[in-house]
């Protein structure tokens, strides 16, 4: 997907459009293979606020649609990348932290579209198609039997934060 047909699939001319819970999901749901450069790009401009509220509420979404039991160690791999991505948000303004929030939602992204990430009806299906099921489960709109036993890895091996300026003080 080009960058032009990324912009126009989420209604925007300019990274400064990008403001709407919706055109981020859906930046996330996409099927097509989105570039990390143009994903960066498409975000080079949101408001830390409106990353912040993306990354909690687009995750809780996620993980409000597991089962009850089942499920628990997915929620705990969102929960750290919700918090990660929340943290990241804060200091949006800074160039390093604007990177590190687009690596880690990409990464998001690509374990979301993982293939064979879990299995519905006993095949193969992507971590997103999983989530996509248990919605509809959840408002009773799906018969299909998912096992979320395995699961893509989702955490990095190592994640770096800054800890801000520090002043110096008399003691």
């Amino acid at each position: 997907m080009t960058l032009k047909e990324l912009y126009e699939a989420l209604d925007m001319e300019t990274p400064a459009d990008l403001g709407y819970f919706e055109q981020l999901a859906d930046l996330m749901e996409m099927e097509e293979f989105i570039e990390e450069n143009a994903f960066a790009d498409v975000l080079s401009a949101v408001e830390p606020e409106t990353a912040g509220d993306f990354a909690e509420n687009f995750i809780k979404e996620l993980t409000d649609s597991l089962p009850e039991s089942g499920g628990e160690d997915v929620a705990e791999a969102l929960s750290t990348m919700q918090q990660r991505l929340m943290l990241l948000a804060e200091d949006l303004d800074k160039a390093q932290a604007r990177a590190d929030y687009t690596v880690e939602l990409y990464k998001l992204r690509n374990w979301l579209h993982k293939s064979a990430g879990t299995l519905m009806d006993g095949k193969p299906c992507t971590m997103l198609e999983a989530f996509t099921e248990l919605r509809a489960g959840k408002m009773g709109l799906s018969n299909h039997e998912l096992s979320l036993s395995m699961f893509p890895e989702l955490m990095p091996e190592e994640m770096a934060y800054g800890l801000g300026d520090f002043e110096k003080i008399e003691l």
